[in-house]
């Protein structure tokens, strides 16, 4: 059976249409190569819904959940 996750729910407040559309109008990716926008949203919303404080936090956080994070099209950010 399969199961939402809490962080899965939350994406779906977020529609991924609009959000592209959004960063193509202000050109929010305009010099981005592989920290695109979508990623660094869903890196946010990470930190802030598990708590990190600090960026070493997030990604040794990624880091050890980077398995739970495929369905979410996540990978771990590096330094």
């Amino acid at each position: 059976m399969y199961y939402y996750s809490i962080f899965q729910q939350l994406f779906k407040f977020v529609p991924g249409y609009r959000f592209e559309k959004s960063v193509e109008k202000h050109s929010g990716g305009l010099y981005c190569k592989h920290f695109t926008a979508i990623r660094q949203l869903k890196t946010i919303l990470y930190a802030q819904s598990a708590g990190k404080d600090s960026l070493r936090e997030v990604e040794s956080g990624l880091l050890m959940n980077a398995g739970r994070m495929y369905r979410l099209n996540m990978e771990a950010v590096s330094r």
